[in-house]
């Protein structure tokens, strides 16, 4: 969407109370919203409520993905999985069974351990345990890595026992999956696979957008996205369009770093069908760090609450100033409640 905008610059009044930033103290004795926005991360660590829960069944250990209809996890969701470690499944038909139980297994897989040779799912992971494997990359045994995993790559959770041959298994285990999500995707632009900015950002405006890959120019990691003005007195900004959960608080939050002659910068969220945007004007940026260091940033964050609304436009851009001008952006978050 175009945020067509005034040429008057506006503020918001609210600042960020610095409390946003301090992790949380301990952990709830039962699920309840985070009382402040944070991360994934953080909402998950202190078992605050999950944007999904769900139980996956799964009769004889036989394979399931999570989520389901087609749907994946993105880089930076958070999932923690917990299996219920009572549940049994025999790896046996049931024409055949040994007399020691040995057959019947917990998602903890084989006691004592037995790794599993060619030909299992997971070869050299303990046979019969419960596994997760997140598109092409290495699976892992699940009770291995209990608490609050961080999504690092595209793709939808393969979970299921380490069996060469489970047609013929029976019983089931069941697992608790909690995800935490990241709203805002690839803020800190190293997902881009070229110079060219690309989704999830979306750009606004004539002038040039780049994603420069250079570690000593960055605010963190090795790329940040760069908007030049070569001096129209024109709008140029990158735009994500971001799910969010209704009446909910959020922050967004990012690190900027202008020329000298920005002083018309905007940064914030647009409402669907509101006016004005949620958004602090600022520049020049930063205000505060040595002038020569362009590993230095200011950070720039902007409280609001999503109304009734299921997505809302992050927004980060200025207005041209009659002469070359450039921003630099990085590190772009969504906190959540």
């Amino acid at each position: 969407m175009s945020l067509t905008r005034p040429g008057a610059a506006r503020s918001l009044a609210a600042a960020l109370v610095l409390a946003v930033l301090v992790l949380l103290q301990g952990v709830p004795a039962q699920a309840a919203p985070a009382p402040v926005p944070t991360t994934a991360k953080t909402r998950c660590d202190h078992g605050f409520d999950p944007d999904e829960a769900t139980t996956l069944h799964l009769a004889g250990g036989r394979g399931t993905t999570f989520p389901d209809s087609g749907r994946i996890l993105r880089p930076g969701d958070v999932v923690r999985l917990v299996p219920h470690q009572q549940d049994e499944v025999s790896t046996s038909g049931w024409w055949w069974q040994p007399a020691d139980g040995s057959n019947w297994v917990t998602p903890a897989g084989a006691d004592p351990r037995r790794p599993a040779g060619a030909g299992y799912p997971a070869p050299g992971l303990n046979k019969d345990s419960l596994i997760a494997r997140l598109a092409r990359l290495k699976p892992f045994e699940v009770l291995g890595k209990p608490g609050c995993q961080m999504v690092g790559s595209a793709g939808a959770l393969d979970i299921r026992i380490n069996d060469d041959q489970d047609w013929d298994n029976f019983g089931s285990w069941n697992v608790d999956v909690q995800l935490y999500r990241e709203p805002l995707q690839d803020g800190g632009f190293e997902q881009q696979p070229t110079s060219a900015v690309s989704r999830p950002w979306h750009t606004e405006g004539p002038g040039t957008k780049v994603v420069f890959n250079d570690l000593g120019q960055a605010h963190s990691g090795n790329k940040a996205a760069l908007l030049s003005s070569p001096g129209e007195r024109v709008w140029n900004a990158l735009t994500q369009t971001v799910p969010v959960r209704p009446h909910t608080d959020y922050v967004i939050t990012g690190f900027f770093r202008t020329s000298d002659n920005v002083n018309t910068a905007f940064f914030g969220v647009q409402l669907p069908g509101t006016w004005p945007p949620v958004e602090r004007h600022f520049g020049p940026a930063p205000a505060w760090c040595p002038p020569r260091d362009p590993s230095c940033y200011s950070q720039i964050s902007v409280p609001f609450n999503s109304g009734d609304h299921t997505t809302v436009t992050a927004f980060a851009g200025f207005w041209g100033v009659g002469r070359p001008a450039t921003m630099q952006t990085d590190d772009i978050r969504i906190l959540s409640s």
